[in-house]
């Protein structure tokens, strides 16, 4: 008797016994495999994380933690030290990844994509995730990838009514962000904490922030203008934000600004102003950067 030749009903109890890498080769073998009842998985997080040679994908629940190491060999992958000639280690990662998503049902607490090399990784990734018939529900969003622009490509497929965190942490710090592509998005508009290690210019874009709860980004140049609307927010509600984090390279207007808000101190304890200043250093590695906390001398 051949596998096919089972009820589907026999199929299905032999696929959930599988692992993960087991139910993505299954459901490929034939066309009836994919039409099974499907397997619901429970995640509660999913990392992807491209280094040089490997990718590795994580699958966490309230049980157990599987992870799939896919390494770049001369010949071809190994997949958790079993071999594969001929093949492509990030491919099949990926098709491995999009089967095994295809049935999550639940809601994710965090969803990791990294990839300190290229963006391709998260535009594959981002095009499985359009090809779900639903949005992926995930309270956390965490994306390293070089161009934190990215992230326009994801949040249309990430549920709206589950989204809560958004951290960006990207290798290019200078690349601005783009908000006009994402900031129209119900996933944007209902996000309460957000998380971004690229410089977002100068202080004009904290105006897009104020609807947030907690705050923690980086500028270039911090100017008055741009801080008065802020502490208007702040002064008409003090409960407004949880924390709201500023770190940036110049302030000239400083010594003004805390002059205005001198006799504030107690209105201001969310909101925290954070000198990031260079340290001289003959060793020839990347800028280190000291942070210097103002909030004090500001507040």
């Amino acid at each position: 008797m051949e596998l096919l030749d089972l009820p589907d009903d026999m199929l299905s109890e032999i696929s959930e016994k599988l692992d993960l890498r087991g139910v993505s080769n299954f459901r490929k073998v034939h066309p009836r495999l994919r039409q099974l009842k499907p397997i619901t998985n429970n995640f509660l997080e999913i990392s992807i994380i491209k280094e040089d040679n490997s990718i590795s994908v994580n699958f966490e629940s309230d049980f157990e933690r599987q992870g799939i190491l896919y390494k770049k060999t001369e010949d071809g992958c190994l997949v958790n030290q079993k071999t594969f000639v001929g093949q492509d280690f990030l491919e099949i990662a990926l098709q491995d990844f999009a089967i095994n998503i295809r049935y999550q049902k639940g809601k994710l607490t965090e969803f990791v994509v990294e990839d300190d090399d290229n963006n391709e990784v998260a535009e594959k990734v981002s095009n499985i995730l359009k090809s779900r018939v639903k949005p992926l529900a995930t309270k956390n969003f965490v994306l390293r990838v070089p161009n934190s622009n990215e992230v326009s490509n994801f949040l249309p497929y990430l549920d709206a009514t589950s989204l809560r965190d958004i951290c960006l942490n990207c290798n290019e710090r200078d690349i601005p962000l783009r908000f006009e592509e994402f900031e129209h998005l119900e996933q944007w508009k209902n996000a309460e904490h957000f998380y971004c290690a690229v410089y977002l210019g100068d202080s004009g874009v904290l105006a897009r922030l104020h609807h947030l709860d907690t705050v923690d980004v980086h500028v270039h140049n911090l100017y008055m203008k741009d801080l008065l609307p802020l502490r208007d927010v702040i002064l008409n509600d003090a409960s407004k934000f949880s924390i709201f984090t500023v770190n940036y390279t110049n302030f000239a207007e400083e010594e003004e600004f805390k002059n205005l808000v001198k006799t504030e101190k107690d209105k201001w304890p969310t909101v925290c102003f954070t000198r990031r200043e260079k340290v001289e250093t003959t060793e020839p590695s990347p800028q280190k950067f000291q942070a210097v906390s103002l909030q004090q001398d500001l507040l």
